[in-house]
């Protein structure tokens, strides 16, 4: 599943889209918060293997198996590098991870131990990844186009530089990107864009999100939802 070393110069890349920004995190921050502190302070499983603070904190958002429900704003967790959702969780716990999501993440990881930020990671990248699906051929021909050749008007390298010809990812710094929610992918590169989500490796989203229009960001999406 491994690509090439991720190209790194000045600045390389993943690079997606989907669409549709979310509202109403008000709401659903409160909602999230409330469920996320009964987290038992163990690394507990239940009689099915489901460590039970992936039941109790996890799954209301990501799924048990880590596929997140459809047309929400929540990733698909299932088959990610554990490394990568380490970093990410340790980024969350310590605010270093920033963007208008955040703060549901923030109150899910703040009472677990170091026990069950293992156990989620553990749990979730054992996980069958979610399959791909086409929504528009259109779009994701025009997303293919960007992610294998990237915009060299604009110095933006292909997103397959980091995150490989499937999709696949490097760890710990570059997730796997196939399958991955539409809205989830274009709400995070707009946040890149706009410079709401920092905490990425030497800034590369961050510089690659700038390069990006919106429907450039929603044709990424189209492509990678459909791997």
């Amino acid at each position: 599943m491994l690509q090439k070393k991720p190209f790194l110069p000045a600045i390389s890349v993943l690079t997606i889209a989907m669409a549709v920004t979310s509202v109403a995190y008000g709401s659903t921050i409160a909602k999230t918060a409330s469920v996320a502190s009964p987290a038992a302070a163990t690394s507990s499983v239940t009689s099915g293997g489901v460590p039970t603070v992936v039941q109790s904190s996890c799954m209301a958002c990501h799924g048990l198996q880590g596929i997140s429900p459809d047309g929400g704003m929540f990733p698909n967790l299932a088959g990610q590098w554990k490394t990568y959702m380490l970093r990410e969780l340790d980024h969350f716990k310590a605010h270093t991870r920033a963007d208008p999501q955040s703060p549901i993440m923030w109150a899910m990881v703040a009472p677990l131990t170091a026990a069950q930020t293992q156990q989620v990671a553990e749990y979730f990248s054992s996980q069958k990844p979610a399959s791909g699906h086409v929504y528009d051929p259109k779009l994701v021909a025009e997303g293919k186009k960007l992610y294998f050749g990237g915009l060299p008007k604009m110095q933006m390298p292909a997103c397959m530089a980091c995150h490989g010809t499937t999709l696949a990812g490097l760890p710990p710094f570059f997730p796997m990107l196939a399958g991955q929610k539409r809205t989830y992918v274009i709400n995070q590169l707009t946040y890149f864009k706009s410079g709401q989500r920092v905490a990425t490796h030497k800034g590369i989203m961050q510089y690659i999100a700038t390069r990006l229009d919106q429907k450039q960001i929603v044709a990424l999406a189209a492509y990678i939802r459909s791997r």
